[in-house]
């Protein structure tokens, strides 16, 4: 049986490549129950759609596995349209959030056979034994399929209780070279020291329920690594791929204290020196824990990232956010005390924000001396916003609203009483004349940027918080 995993590119021309997390352990899954596959990466090497057709062209296989966030539906149904084409008999998966939030929507309307639901390291390998050996679909946990008309769910498999059994990605799969080269970043603030970035998923899920965030493991149980796999990764990181920064890549690193203390203590015992970066909750980190934090520095912590999202108390009761502005200011402050620096995101465009929340959200960020990752509000399949949307006549055409969403930081739909030009307008104003008063000057508001503590403690830009 021909297998082959294809990676998208979502953000073609993108200045940063990131290592893809899910792939890594969907396709080491694969090559510990001993399949032989193949990889086309779109991303690493700029890959036009155009591009991908004449490579299936050429390249017959019997199932063609992907996945991406549900942004990527448009992207995801032009793949499966191209793999039909060229190979009219092939069998299609498709993962992650695109597959798990949306399945009838996307085995629908979408040339995709079988959706792969939530945690998909089991279920995978299941799934390529059952095509292999041409046994019921229906005997695979964990998934959604076409038979004929009929869309077929089948049980939900459970998650596993320990990440333990997983192991972690094996890079030696990708062009490490080529990614690499994306992965060397500055480091040390002032310094022009370099530095190696890898990704480690060192947890999978939340514990907690916002009401615009949608990941596949919503609903699950919170959980972590043991503390010796944990250091067997840093050491394997490091030894094996010269790693010395590690970017964190949860949905929530730290939910608590508690976590904190155990990584610092892990990453201290270890016989050489990393950078690393997290994220935590906006409430994590008191004045009472300035000793933790400047540990957390001297440990290698260069960043802790965690999200405001907005300053207006009904819009964060609204988000089920359960936190408060004074908490994130008490925490960002703890953390520049401490050496650390704090990142944070905000989304504007809840159906309760007008031009004084924007004020406020925009007020706070100055206060706390943040440029934030920035964003319009996006309603994702699977969440309450969503529904909200739908429910009010804001999203009426799904299949519709599905093909043009993309990043974040375009608009795409007003949940707001304010007309568009209205509401855009203000938010890029207020976003500019931040970054006046922060002292940066940036090509776009939307504008990602490094990270760079200057001698007044001001924050010179930002990167996306991934945190609750």
């Amino acid at each position: 049986m021909k297998i082959v995993f294809i990676n998208p590119s979502l953000r073609p021309g993108s200045k940063r490549r990131q290592l893809p997390v899910g792939l890594g352990y969907i396709m080491t899954a694969i090559k510990k129950a001993g399949f032989e596959f193949d990889l086309i990466d779109m991303d690493i090497n700029n890959l036009t759609i155009s591009d991908l057709e004449k490579i299936l062209a050429g390249r017959p296989y019997d199932v063609y596995g992907l996945g991406c966030i549900v942004t990527g539906f448009k992207l995801v149904r032009q793949i499966a349209d191209i793999v039909k084409k060229t190979n009219p008999k092939a069998v299609i998966m498709a993962g992650n959030s695109v597959a798990t939030s949306i399945p009838e929507l996307l085995l629908k309307n979408t040339k995709v056979d079988i959706a792969v639901m939530g945690e998909s390291d089991i279920t995978v390998v299941e799934l390529m034994k059952a095509i292999e050996a041409k046994s019921p679909l229906s005997d695979v946990e964990g998934i959604v399929f076409k038979d004929g008309d009929r869309i077929v769910y089948t049980q939900k498999r459970p998650v596993a209780p320990s990440l333990d059994v997983f192991g972690f990605p094996d890079w030696d799969l990708f062009e490490l070279a080529k990614y690499d080269e994306y992965g060397y970043i500055n480091v040390n603030n002032f310094s022009s020291e370099k530095a190696l970035s890898y990704p480690l998923n060192y947890a999978r899920g939340c514990p907690f329920n916002c009401t615009f965030c949608y990941h596949v493991f919503k609903g699950e149980k919170y959980r972590r690594y043991s503390e010796g796999a944990f250091t067997g990764e840093l050491n394997r990181l490091h030894g094996k791929y010269n790693c010395n920064y590690v970017s964190f890549w949860d949905e929530l690193t730290f939910p608590n204290i508690k976590g904190v203390e155990q990584m610092v203590g892990i990453i201290e015992s270890l016989d050489f020196k990393i950078k690393w970066e997290a994220t935590s909750r906006g409430d994590l980190f008191k004045k009472k824990d300035l000793d933790l934090i400047k540990r957390m520095r001297e440990a290698g912590c260069e960043n802790i990232a965690f999200s405001l999202e907005n300053a207006d108390p009904g819009i964060l009761s609204a988000m089920n956010k359960k936190i408060s502005v004074p908490q994130i200011i008490e925490q960002s402050r703890a953390l520049w005390d401490g050496g650390v620096t704090p990142l944070t995101s905000v989304i504007f465009g809840y159906p309760q924000e007008t031009p004084e929340t924007i004020q406020r959200t925009i007020e706070v960020c100055e206060e706390c001396r943040m440029y934030p990752s920035v964003g319009f509000l996006l309603p994702l399949p699977g969440t309450p916003i969503y529904d909200w949307a739908r429910k009010n006549g804001r999203i009426t055409d799904e299949i519709g609203y599905l093909e043009r969403i993309g990043d974040r930081q375009d608009f795409h739909v007003n949940l707001t009483g304010m007309p568009d030009n209205e509401f855009v307008s203000i938010v890029e104003e207020k976003l500019r004349r931040l970054a006046v008063h922060l002292g940066l000057k940036l090509d776009s508001v939307f504008k990602t940027v490094t990270y760079q503590k200057p001698k007044d403690g001001l924050s010179r830009g930002s990167s996306p918080a991934k945190s609750s």
